[in-house]
């Protein structure tokens, strides 16, 4: 009895400190965006207003990298100590992600506001066009995903992340479909419920995209690079 009351206390005492970490980082990672998330309310929604929104968007880059940082490490190490590791995470990468992030940012917006184009010009052209557009929109979001999980962790050059990104989307397509398919049930949700879902569950959303990109770093670790003990857990 008494082995069965230490388990029971264990696990309770393991899922709170989860439960806490989550909702701590969650909590620095909406105030890290609150430039983004005014906009996000008070803006009316409308595709003219694109341009507001990725000028909005562009300190978000620091925080997920900050925030991936801090849900790669609780899910490879079982710890975290949120308002360290958070902020740790941002400082670590705020320098590295503006490199990366802005130029995510510019490809996207062009993305959008050609689709956006096609779609306001109908023709049997601009709906084929409007598909490969779509389509280049889901496999730039797919790189994107292992971008930002390989840049949070460990530091290579621009072009060796993206080639690491580009090689791990087609070589781990079970991780690959497991990011997008995560995404699009976050979608969904945020459809049939409201679109400030994101803004509560960002942290598990992100913890579940750190677990299914776990076998991807822990590769790139054993092939690409040569790290010690310390550097593992940090």
């Amino acid at each position: 009895m008494e082995e069965k009351n230490q388990f029971g206390q264990g696990i309770l005492f393991t899922f709170t400190n989860y439960v806490y970490a989550l909702l701590l980082t969650n909590i620095y990672f909406v105030l890290a965006n609150s430039v983004f998330i005014f906009f996000f309310m008070t803006l009316v929604p409308s595709f003219s207003n694109i341009l507001l929104y990725f000028i909005a968007l562009i300190p978000t880059g620091p925080a997920i990298a900050a925030l991936y940082y801090s849900m790669e490490k609780l899910v490879r190490t079982k710890e975290l100590s949120p308002t360290h590791d958070f902020f740790y995470g941002y400082k670590k990468n705020i320098k590295d992600i503006f490199s990366i992030w802005l130029p995510i940012l510019l490809i996207y917006f062009i993305l959008f506001v050609d689709l956006q184009y096609l779609r306001q010009t109908p023709s049997e052209t601009n709906q084929i066009l409007s598909i490969v557009i779509f389509v280049l929109i889901l496999v730039w979001t797919m790189l994107i995903l292992n971008v930002l999980a390989i840049s949070s962790r460990y530091k290579f050059r621009m072009r060796d992340t993206w080639k690491l990104s580009v090689y791990y989307s087609f070589m781990k397509v079970k991780n690959t479909v497991g990011n997008m398919l995560i995404l699009f049930i976050l979608a969904f949700v945020t459809t049939i419920t409201t679109d400030f879902l994101f803004i509560f569950f960002s942290s598990f959303v992100v913890s579940l995209l750190a677990l299914n990109t776990k076998e991807m770093l822990l590769n790139i670790e054993s092939h690409f690079l040569q790290t010690s003990k310390s550097t593992q857990n940090q």
